[in-house]
């Protein structure tokens, strides 16, 4: 994985070309505090050792932001939004269901990105 040194930081606030370039090494997990599929990814992704950037949903301006990144995806402004929401390779991923399914799936892309990756 990524050798960046990454933990959960409540106040970490990204503008959406950061949180796009930082996507290229790692998903971008956008999380709100008391969403039980927020709990269930973050866990998913320590458990596997899965380096992962973490915006806090509480703060004001990562919730722009994953606004934006999500409708830029859809090609549209009005939409649902179901958390978790991933940005990963530039994709973003949001109302992925089923949830551990989606996070299988992502685990074996990152894996696979890893491997193919030059050193």
């Amino acid at each position: 994985m990524a050798q960046i040194d990454v933990s959960i930081n409540d106040s970490l606030v990204l503008s959406l070309p950061q949180a796009d370039s930082l996507s290229d090494l790692m998903p971008v997990l956008f999380s709100n505090q008391g969403c039980g599929r927020c709990v269930t990814t973050e866990n998913f992704l320590q458990t596997n050792g899965i380096d992962f950037i973490y915006l806090n949903l509480e703060m004001e301006e990562n919730r722009t932001i994953m606004y934006q990144a999500a409708t830029r995806q859809a090609g549209k402004s009005n939409i649902s939004i179901l958390y978790p929401v991933i940005i990963y390779k530039k994709e973003v991923y949001y109302g992925e269901t089923p949830l551990l399914e989606f996070l299988e799936s992502l685990k074996e892309r990152i894996q696979l990105y890893e491997t193919s990756r030059p050193n």
